[in-house]
């Protein structure tokens, strides 16, 4: 099964700088991470895709989670997780704990459909700070 990450913003001047090189890298890390379902495939079938589309929104004190959205045609399962932006934002090292919540959020949902989280769980603090010693992982 593979991961895709990608971005859409719904709230003019709530973004984050993360560039398409961090959706790749997230979607190749996380991907090569997990490992199927049971219930995923029983519910959706064994070649079906997860998409998580990373947003944010102010005003919201914690990770809001929306979906499944389910495009059959697409075969393709997807999930908008929506940051909260004025949170991150006053935090001196924003990058960090807004990719911190996103795989939380991330790890939300794959438990949610059966899946084992503990290889992301012990992965996640070594990926963040890769990540965000890249500077191609932003804009």
């Amino acid at each position: 099964m593979k991961v895709h990450f990608g971005q859409i913003y719904i709230e003019p001047g709530v973004t984050f700088p993360f560039s398409h090189h961090l959706q790749r890298r997230l979607s190749t890390e996380i991907t090569s991470l997990i490992t199927t379902s049971e219930t995923f495939t029983a519910k959706y079938g064994a070649d079906w895709q997860l998409m998580f589309r990373i947003s944010a929104k102010s005003k919201i004190h914690y990770i809001e989670i929306r979906g499944p959205t389910v495009y059959k045609r697409d075969k393709d399962v997807e999930y908008t997780l929506f940051l909260p932006f004025d949170v991150i934002a006053h935090e001196d090292n924003a990058s960090q704990m807004a990719l911190q919540l996103l795989l939380k959020g991330c790890c939300d949902v794959f438990r949610e459909l059966g899946f084992d989280t503990e290889t992301i769980e012990r992965s996640s603090e070594s990926m963040i700070d890769t990540i965000c010693a890249d500077p191609k992982m932003f804009v």
